[in-house]
């Protein structure tokens, strides 16, 4: 199953305001295609299968993106609690299904990106969106289509490339 169907609390309990930056920052961390539930699903994996590839290294490229969504909403006042998805998200039955799964996740991932864009007033904030997206975009996605072609995951070859 995915994010949304295990999500643990509503994601906008303690959030900042509806229709200010620090809550499109909120969103990007704490929503069903967020950073926090993204970094979640990879964990499961891993706490699943091992540490394999695409997973591990896309698991702690989540944490670092999750880490520059805190910092920003630390600049902006904002409390954040602890991630409440680590846990509570089951595994795919197996790493094919995982990789095409979490491969739509990161398309999933891109389109909340160009939305909360657009929304966005704060030129620090945009500059971490544009960068978490093209992530995304540009790397993450990409490794999980191979690797959902790959039987599910990567070897240490093919996530050099």
């Amino acid at each position: 199953g995915s994010a949304e169907d295990e999500q643990p609390t509503d994601w906008t309990d303690g959030a900042p305001d509806v229709g200010t930056d620090a809550f499109l920052a909120w969103e990007a961390l704490m929503g069903p295609d967020g950073e926090y539930a993204a970094l979640a699903s990879y964990q499961a994996v891993i706490d699943a299968f091992g540490d394999v590839e695409p997973y591990l290294s896309i698991q702690q490229a989540e944490a670092r993106h999750a880490e520059a969504l805190i910092r920003q909403l630390d600049r902006m006042g904002v409390e954040v609690p602890d991630n409440p998805y680590l846990g509570n998200v089951t595994a795919p039955a197996d790493l094919q299904t995982a990789a095409a799964a979490w491969a739509e996740g990161e398309v999933a991932n891109v389109d909340l990106y160009d939305t909360l864009m657009e929304q966005a007033q704060d030129d620090r904030l945009i500059r971490v969106f544009d960068n978490l997206r093209r992530a995304s975009a540009e790397e993450h996605l990409p490794a999980f289509e191979l690797a959902a072609d790959n039987g599910g995951t990567l070897s240490a070859e093919e996530m050099a490339r």
